[in-house]
C-alpha cells in the first residue's frame, strides 16, 4: 500500500509539469516510525528538504536523495530529481500569418477587324449624268453616301484613350479644272458609337465621339476600363459642287490606346 502511494505520487508530479516551462525537478518526502524525536521532528511524513524545528538544520534535499538510494536505512524515502529544457522562441498564446497573394495581368486594348487594313469600295458614287440634268446639277451627287463599320469588340482593360482620325476623300487630279465649279475632295464625317465610362467611375453609358467633315484634327475621348461593341458612322453628304471624273479616295482610323 506504502509502495502504490508513493508511485502514485510521482505520476501526479510527472503529470502536473507545466509544458510551457523549463526547470529543475528535485523534490522528495521522507516518513518517520518512532526516529523524529530526537531532532523534534513528528512521526509521519515529511517533504524534503525539512528544517529542524527552533534550528537552521535541515535535512537538505541531496540527503534525502541519497537515502532514497538506501536500501539499509531506516528511514523511507522517495525522490524525484529531472528537469526539461527551456523554450527556444517565445511562446504566445496565439499566432497566425497574412499571406500576399500577387499576380499580373497583361495591358491589353482591342478592336476586331480581322487581319489588316481593308478597302472597303463604294463603287459608283452616283452623279447626274445625263445631258438633260441641266446645268446646275450636271456632274453633281444624286445623293449622300453612307457606311456603317461595325465591329463586337471594343475596350481596353485599363484607362484609355479613344482616338478617331480620318483623311478626307481625295481624286487624284489635282489641277485642270474650274474649282468654282467642281471639287477634287469629299469630306466625310464619322461617328464612334460604344458604350464606356469616364476614367473614375464604375459606370458605363453609351459614347458617341464625333469627328466632323470639316475637322482638321483627330477626335479623342479618355475612359476607364471597358468593353462594348462599336460602330463607325460615315456619311458623305451630298456636294453643292460637281464631282471630276476618277477615284476618290480617303481613311478612318480607330485606335484605342492604354494611358500608361
Amino acid at each position: 500500500m506504502k509502495i502504490a502511494s508513493i508511485l502514485a505520487g510521482v505520476a501526479v508530479a510527472a503529470l502536473t509539469a507545466s509544458a510551457a516551462s523549463a526547470g529543475e525537478i528535485n523534490q522528495g518526502q521522507f516518513t518517520l516510525q518512532g526516529l523524529g524525536f530526537p531532532l523534534g521532528w513528528a512521526n509521519g511524513t515529511h517533504n524534503a528538504p525539512l528544517t529542524i524545528p527552533g534550528t537552521n538544520i535541515g535535512l537538505d534535499l541531496g540527503a534525502n536523495k541519497a537515502n532514497a538510494l538506501n536500501g539499509a536505512s531506516p528511514v523511507s524515502s522517495w525522490h524525484a530529481n529531472g528537469q526539461s529544457g527551456a523554450n527556444n522562441g517565445n511562446a504566445a498564446v496565439s499566432d497566425g500569418a497574412t499571406f500576399t497573394l500577387n499576380g499580373n495581368v497583361s495591358t491589353d486594348c482591342a478592336y476586331y477587324s480581322g487581319t489588316g487594313n481593308h478597302t472597303l469600295n463604294f463603287g459608283t458614287i452616283g452623279i447626274y449624268a445625263s445631258d438633260d440634268t441641266g446645268p446646275a446639277a450636271a456632274f453633281t451627287m444624286t445623293d449622300s453616301a453612307e457606311l456603317k463599320i461595325q465591329t463586337n469588340l471594343a475596350g481596353c482593360n485599363t484607362k484609355n484613350t479613344v482616338k478617331i482620325s480620318k483623311v478626307n476623300m481625295v481624286n487624284a487630279v489635282t489641277t485642270g479644272f474650274d474649282a468654282l465649279v467642281f471639287q477634287n475632295d469629299l469630306p466625310f464625317s464619322v461617328d464612334a458609337k460604344y458604350k464606356a465610362g469616364p476614367i473614375n467611375t464604375t459606370v458605363a453609358t453609351n459614347q458617341i465621339l464625333p469627328l466632323a467633315a470639316n475637322a482638321t484634327a483627330p477626335a479623342t475621348r479618355q475612359h476607364g476600363a471597358w468593353k462594348s461593341p462599336m460602330t463607325l458612322d460615315i456619311k458623305i453628304a451630298q456636294q453643292p459642287k460637281a464631282l471630276l471624273a476618277g477615284d476618290y479616295t480617303g481613311s478612318v482610323s480607330v485606335e484605342i490606346k492604354a494611358d500608361l
